[in-house]
């Protein structure tokens, strides 16, 4: 983006000396490193908090995916699906049976 020689780095320097002048000169860098220290907590701080909302995201659509499972689930009941083939061979074995017992009388 920018770029900073050591020859503009020492331009910039003489004029702040001038124009602030040698006695507020620990004043105003005292001031800089307090700007820049606010500067990266708050950058810290944005990070922090666009990760906070990437979390809830990823775990709101964690809770989602949980509860489609869960659905699934309910919609397929493994034991009433037996029951049901179950029913069925015991009637066709008591049809048979049947069939069988008439066919011997």
């Amino acid at each position: 983006m920018f770029t900073f020689g050591w020859g503009e780095i020492f331009l910039i320097v003489i004029i702040v000396v001038v124009v602030i002048g040698p006695k507020d000169l620990p004043k105003f860098i005292k001031q800089i490193g307090l700007l820049t220290k606010n500067i990266k907590k708050i950058s810290s701080d944005f990070k922090s908090s666009i990760n906070e909302i990437a979390e809830e995201s990823d775990i709101k659509e964690l809770a989602k995916s949980v509860k489609e499972v869960k659905k699934i689930k309910d919609g397929v009941d493994i034991k009433k699906n037996f029951q049901k083939e179950i029913n069925i061979v015991e009637e066709t074995v008591k049809d048979v049976e049947k069939n069988i017992s008439k066919s011997e009388k």
